[in-house]
């Protein structure tokens, strides 16, 4: 589960994961060229570091201890999917799914940022197990977090519910998800939790977390909102706030 900053390599002006890569590319400067990478030519996990056997990147001791504690909190949600995901949610998460396992969590175990959201996409997180990836709500949010000088992989990024919803609709917060997020967040111990949707504002609220809103990015592609511009930029801001000048 852990992916160590030793394993990467620097390309340009982002990291990149041998390990992800089908071939390599003859040319990586920036984001840009990161995020037209071509999955089918480069492979599924091309533009970002994490996979589903490498969820939890650690840089020292410290976080490399919080990174064997989300380890074995994801174990835990593989012994008991159906309490911590609800039923209907498993079963569909289990027909959409790609990859060995559940979506759970991906990121910078010492990351002062979590990001919250509602549940995997199924296009997107659903598919590939890796939080606000590959469709077009997960892409938005990179973009965006990019050209406000924010590496996407060195947050912590996860969601409320961990399997996808049957056609993305997520009818009732199962009481295990509640407790799951709880102590997945206890371990984290972030600086700022930013929460990404009501849903998760809501869900925060309950359980007592301290949490700043942001508008879901699936809120701006529904108004036709592709590519970072004026208000999404203005908004996740709040984010590099946070951040300060941080670099790994």
């Amino acid at each position: 589960m852990l992916l160590r900053l030793k394993t990467l390599e620097r390309a340009g002006k982002v990291y990149i994961n041998p390990k992800n890569l089908r071939v390599r590319s003859l040319k990586l400067e920036d984001w840009c060229d990161l995020l037209s990478l071509d999955e089918k030519t480069y492979g599924t996990y091309a533009r970002t570091i994490y996979n589903p056997r490498e969820r939890f990147l650690v840089t020292d001791e410290k976080n490399e201890r919080k990174g064997i504690e989300l380890s074995d909190l994801y174990r835990a949600l593989l012994a008991n999917p159906e309490y911590f995901c609800g039923r209907e949610n498993l079963e569909y998460q289990l027909k959409v799914g790609e990859f060995n396992g559940l979506p759970f969590a991906n990121g910078f175990a010492g990351s002062k940022v979590a990001l919250v959201g509602e549940a995997p996409g199924r296009r997107g997180c659903g598919k590939t197990g890796i939080c606000f990836y590959r469709d077009a709500s997960g892409m938005l949010l990179r973009r965006v977090l990019f050209s406000l000088g924010i590496n996407p992989d060195f947050l912590y990024i996860t969601n409320v519910v961990k399997c996808n919803p049957p056609e993305n609709r997520l009818r009732r917060i199962p009481p295990g998800a509640y407790e799951l997020l709880a102590r997945e967040l206890e371990i984290l111990k972030p600086k700022v939790i930013f929460a990404v949707g009501r849903t998760a504002e809501k869900t925060l609220r309950e359980l007592g977390f301290e949490a700043q809103y942001l508008r879901h990015p699936a809120w701006y592609v529904r108004r036709g909102i592709r590519e970072p511009g004026g208000e999404i930029l203005a908004e996740y801001a709040k984010i590099r706030g946070v951040l300060g000048e941080w670099t790994p």
